[in-house]
């Protein structure tokens, strides 16, 4: 029996090229702007302020503050000096001409607020339904980008 056997020249690079066409600025800091808020239950809370200064960029979704990086991380670092009030431990401190070091233990996160918060929020959404969910929501973006470009075609 014969066959044929077409190869189309270069077609995943014409491919790849019109896809990358979709993804300007305005479509990065929509799918930015939608993963952040997938996170946000994730994200650890206590009064609110990690969770709500998030910033979306184009290239980017920042969480702000000195203390960021430590409840991403989510190990202890100290040393921690307790805060009293009468009597009872209210909160820690940490010296400011002292450099912090991981301690071994991990950051145990409330989950009063945010039943999800965790460290590497990031990861443990895209791992869980929400992750799901985002890379839908992402495809359909994408699609509509599409649209708009090369209409149905």
């Amino acid at each position: 029996m014969s066959s044929v056997e077409i190869h189309i020249p270069d077609l995943s690079k014409i491919l790849e090229s019109r896809l990358l066409s979709v993804i300007d600025s305005r479509t990065m800091h929509e799918i930015h702007d939608i993963f952040a808020k997938r996170c946000d239950p994730y994200v650890p809370m206590d009064e609110g302020v990690l969770a709500h200064s998030v910033q979306v960029y184009d290239d980017s979704i920042v969480y702000p503050g000195p203390y960021a990086h430590y409840q991403y991380i989510g190990i202890v670092y100290g040393p921690n000096i307790p805060i009293f009030e009468n009597g009872v431990i209210v909160g820690w401190r940490s010296p400011k001409d002292k450099k912090k070091h991981p301690t071994g233990r991990d950051i145990q996160y409330s989950h009063e607020k945010h039943d999800r918060a965790s460290r590497e929020w990031d990861k443990a959404m895209l791992k869980s339904e929400d992750g799901q969910i985002f890379l839908s929501d992402v495809a359909k973006i994408l699609e509509e980008r599409w649209h708009e470009l090369y209409g149905d075609s």
